[in-house]
């Protein structure tokens, strides 16, 4: 099963453009993307990964461990050949928790990506501040919705529960148990240079827990700041990327300043 849909392209799919592997959030599908599909050519192509549970993939078993889906995303890469010079793997949410996981695991095959974007949150070992999972049903969707994260509809139609709650479940379960005591010594951090982004009005992944993942990374830009709430990721898609741009195009073709207007 296709694990990726694309979002944008390059001009023509250049073969020597970024690839962006985007890990979304926790509950986070295509349907949260529509607003990427509308970008003209960005310079780079752009995939979203595909959780177990949602989408094409509605069929399969969701997945509640952060390190299982780093796994599953990885042979959605490997599956698609992307050259890891090319590759930049970012994550939103509990995506950038998949996404570090993803690079841990190319630099474990001696084939580093060229870069990582971890977005809107909190280092791991750092406890989020509002924690969902042990909630029942109307009041997890309550304050998921308090977030952001889930539409009235939902909330109001139980009917609709048994289609979207295991994924849900699932994806919180797996986000709020990826947690380490202490961030490990210099000589075990990710070697692969990241990015680290935060959003101004953001009130689930402060700048300062954001920061924090420095300490488990040797190369680390920002984080720099994006206008917005925890979901800038789906409504300034051309500012999210400009910041990948001017991060990891230095030395391939520049992109189109156009694109970003």
């Amino acid at each position: 099963m296709d694990s990726f849909l694309p979002l944008c392209g390059a001009p023509g799919r250049a073969a020597d453009a970024l690839h962006l592997v985007l890990c979304p959030f926790a509950g986070g599908s295509a349907g949260a993307f529509r607003s990427w599909r509308t970008l003209r050519p960005v310079g780079m192509q752009v995939s979203l990964a595909v959780y177990p549970g949602r989408d094409h993939r509605m069929n399969e078993a969701c997945v509640a461990n952060i390190g299982d889906l780093a796994s599953r995303v990885l042979e959605g890469i490997e599956a698609e050949g992307i050259d890891p010079h090319r590759l930049v793997v970012a994550g939103h949410s509990m995506g950038a928790q998949v996404a570090y996981e993803v690079c841990a695991r190319l630099e474990r095959k001696n084939l580093p990506p060229r870069g990582l974007v971890l977005s809107a949150c909190h280092a791991p070992h750092l406890r989020g501040r509002r924690p969902l999972s042990h909630l029942e049903d109307h009041a997890f969707l309550e304050q998921l919705a308090a977030i952001g994260g889930c539409a009235p509809e939902l909330l109001g139609d139980p009917t609709l529960w048994p289609v979207f709650m295991p994924m849900l479940r699932a994806d919180f379960q797996a986000t709020e148990s990826y947690w380490q005591a202490q961030a490990p010594v210099p000589a075990r951090r990710l070697q692969t240079p990241a990015l680290l982004v935060y959003g101004s009005a953001d009130e689930e992944a402060w700048r300062a827990e954001v920061d924090a993942w420095k300490a488990w990374l040797c190369h680390a830009q920002g984080p720099v700041s994006i206008a917005g709430d925890h979901f800038y990721v789906t409504r300034r898609p051309r500012a999210f990327l400009e910041h990948v741009g001017r991060c990891f195009e230095s030395s391939l073709a520049p992109i189109q300043a156009s694109a970003f207007r």
